[in-house]
């Protein structure tokens, strides 16, 4: 039952947390299942990790070339193997990232992702494509570096590493654009996209989650 599931959104949105519980949740049903994230999860994504999320000037077009060579590297290296040997795959952000952030959020051109998105994942799609969806002033107030607020001000809330907030700290207005952009993409493909209320506690959206990845894999 080879699959590969991505989980979508924003920064803040709760990806990482369900992803890791889904990879649990699946484990427990006995489905051999790994997890990876975007940029990681080889030895080369996860060196590109801190020089895509940090501070260092790069341009767009500098920015796309690294997420898609660490995601070409993760494909070939981990995700495909993982799939051929009948591995469910949970992938914390995936090829959608790239349409949400560098195209609607960057404003780039849609046909060079695509283009690039094809050559990096060899054609590769999700299965089941689960977008976290929440308001973008919502999910970055659970961000310790939240725009115009001291990283770790807020007790409790998920702070990144220093020099690694990059995203976090673009202005609201390219979160919104992100938002919208995972949104366009749920409304134009609704046969892989199911679009999760993310603004509830993390119990209902897993289960939320669990309800929608048992009913397509019939667990």
């Amino acid at each position: 039952m080879s699959r590969l599931i991505s989980f979508e959104g924003g920064d803040g949105a709760g990806k990482s947390t369900q992803a890791a519980l889904l990879v649990e949740r699946l484990r427990l049903a006995g489905k051999d299942t790994i997890l990876v994230r975007e940029p990681g999860g080889t030895p080369l994504g996860e060196q590109l990790r801190p020089l895509i999320k940090g501070e260092a000037p790069a341009s767009p077009t500098a920015e796309l070339l690294m997420f898609e060579a660490a995601r070409a590297e993760l494909v070939r290296e981990v995700i495909r193997p993982a799939l051929r040997a009948g591995t469910i795959v949970v992938s914390d952000r995936f090829s959608d990232s790239t349409i949400a952030y560098q195209g609607y959020g960057r404003g780039m051109d849609m046909e060079i992702i695509e283009n690039l998105n094809r050559i990096a994942t060899d054609g590769l799609q999700p299965h089941i494509t689960l977008l976290l969806d929440i308001e973008p002033a919502d999910a970055l107030a659970r961000v310790g570096s939240q725009p115009g607020s001291q990283p770790g001000a807020q007790p409790g809330k998920r702070i990144d590493p220093a020099g690694q907030q990059k995203f976090e700290e673009q202005p609201l207005e390219f979160h919104e654009r992100v938002a919208e952009g995972y949104r366009t993409l749920a409304r134009e493909d609704p046969s892989r996209w199911f679009v999760i209320d993310a603004s509830r506690p993390v119990e209902q959206i897993a289960e939320r989650v669990w309800s929608v990845v048992g009913s397509v894999l019939k667990i």
